[in-house]
């Protein structure tokens, strides 16, 4: 293809909220309300003016997380509350641990299209999850034959966070995948609890140097100044499954899987948060004045076995960068979602991924994973820091539920 018919888009304005911890300081807010703060504080960044956002794609992983909120309706009300224009359509997108990575990734594909099929030129990309509010529910065996509205007794109670966490084809679960990658790959216990207080240090080490305490660290956090569903007032400008830990302290942890690899203090945090990005055409960018300064070089998609679901980064950062025509030494900032220790260092060993470049600010061992806002959150953090750092090329990526991996190429056109 030639450079001049390839699809040249951008991500105009990106923001992600703070991460709360499990039962935390965010979770009494809907997964539709964190992915509008981030939305909002994404379309300030951007400039954008509303009425040209022309769709919104949105992503949460687990449905009907908090009473009185309509989940399935998240990318729509997202886009209502934003007062964008109400003829501005709303998809809902689900990668599982991927999907803001998929929000962004459609976006692009929308934008890419020709006119005739699909004229958007600008897309707000968000992903949120309120993981503390997952319910649990009774699984009535079917619904009553004399009344539709009415279930037969009896049906077994099913944690609904639990159960996505398997992988019941496959006869795995998460943790589990990642036991048997980062075996195979010769990581040792030792390597995830040094690598996980790795993680907690480098984050505590970012937190000090943030915006928010007079230094240039973690501009894509803002701080959610709201009020709760509960009607508290919550001030909150830092991620809170953060904490202070030690090597010793890890190293007692019982390990929760068959070699031992995975522990409480070396898996990510389960945790609540928001995302999101403004992707734009550039040349629609240029026309409205709009921030161009980060491109979307490529990305990658790719399945990988789904007992060693943890090396999906593998298979897409190496078919993201093959569609980019670039070569692993010329990124010099890596994101890669930990979503265990054990399998991030499965990662960096196939990949060689030199670990001064890579999750410099901490990772999801330390930061927490809110599954479908990760993908944003990797991306809007990756692109702040390349900004600090003077990168010319970065890369996003995570592994994903059931054998699969998502990757991003950003390219700072500021940078020689």
């Amino acid at each position: 293809m030639k450079d001049n018919d390839f699809p040249h888009v951008v991500i105009a304005g990106a923001a992600r909220t703070p991460v709360g911890l499990k039962c935390g300081t965010l979770s009494n807010f809907a997964p539709e309300d964190l992915g509008v703060f981030a939305a909002e504080e994404a379309i300030r960044r951007s400039g954008v003016p509303r009425e040209r956002i022309d769709a919104t794609i949105g992503a949460q992983v687990y449905q009907f997380t908090t009473p009185g909120s309509q989940d399935i309706y998240f990318p729509r009300n997202g886009g209502l509350r934003c007062h964008l224009n109400t003829e501005t359509p709303g998809l809902l997108v689900q990668r599982i641990c991927g999907s803001g990575f998929q929000t962004v990734i459609c976006a692009f594909q929308q934008i890419a299209l020709p006119d005739a099929v699909d004229d958007s030129k600008i897309v707000l990309s968000v992903g949120a999850e309120t993981m503390s509010r997952v319910p649990r529910v009774i699984r009535s065996p079917r619904r009553s034959g004399a009344n539709f509205w009415e279930f037969v007794e009896g049906g077994d109670v099913e944690d609904m966070l639990l159960a996505g966490l398997n992988h019941d084809l496959a006869e795995t679960a998460m943790m589990l995948t990642a036991d048997e990658y980062g075996t195979r790959m010769g990581v040792t216990r030792r390597e995830c609890d040094e690598f996980a207080d790795l993680s907690h240090s480098r984050a505590r080490a970012a937190y000090r140097n943030s915006h928010f305490n007079g230094g240039d660290a973690l501009r894509s956090i803002f701080a959610i100044d709201a009020t709760d569903l509960s009607g508290r007032p919550v001030y909150l400008t830092r991620d809170e499954c953060v904490r202070k830990t030690s090597l010793e302290v890890l190293e007692k942890l019982p390990g929760f899987t068959p070699n031992g690899l995975v522990s409480p203090g070396n898996a990510s945090e389960i945790s609540d948060g928001g995302a999101a990005a403004i992707v734009v055409d550039r040349a629609e960018a240029e026309k409205l004045g709009l921030p161009t300064r980060y491109e979307i070089m490529s990305y990658g998609v790719a399945g990988v076995e789904p007992r060693v679901m943890g090396r999906g980064p593998v298979a897409a950062i190496q078919q993201a960068l093959a569609r980019a025509g670039l070569e692993q030494k010329d990124i010099r900032l890596f994101e890669v979602n930990e979503a265990f220790a054990a399998q991030y260092l499965g990662v960096e060993k196939e990949l060689n991924l030199d670990r001064e470049i890579t999750n410099v600010n901490g990772g999801a061992v330390a930061i927490g994973h809110p599954l479908a806002a990760t993908g944003l959150r990797l991306l809007t953090d990756l692109i702040y820091e390349m900004e600090r750092r003077g990168v010319r090329y970065g890369c996003a990526s995570a592994c994903i539920g059931g054998g699969q991996g998502a990757a991003i190429i950003i390219r700072d056109t500021e940078q020689a």
